[in-house]
């Protein structure tokens, strides 16, 4: 049985590549996406802490203000 691929150009040599092309993209987004979400989320959880840090707020905000964005850390995945 063959397939029917969809007609994106109007060659389809076009078509092909063009296929090929979305294919290793998908491929390349399966392997790394997770990782670079998870890097993106550890930037960004970072990037909240330091400005936590350097505001100057007391001991007891502080700690609130980490839990809450350890919760949201793990509610995330």
């Amino acid at each position: 049985m063959e397939q029917k691929t969809e007609s994106y150009y109007k060659d389809p040599k076009d078509n092909i590549a063009f296929e090929r092309c979305i294919e290793v993209m998908s491929r390349l987004i399966m392997k790394y996406g997770p990782g670079l979400l998870e890097k993106m989320v550890q930037e960004k959880l970072k990037s909240l802490i330091s400005a936590e840090i350097e505001s100057g707020t007391d001991k007891g905000r502080f700690s609130a203000r980490m839990f809450g964005y350890c919760k949201l850390m793990t509610d995330g995945k």
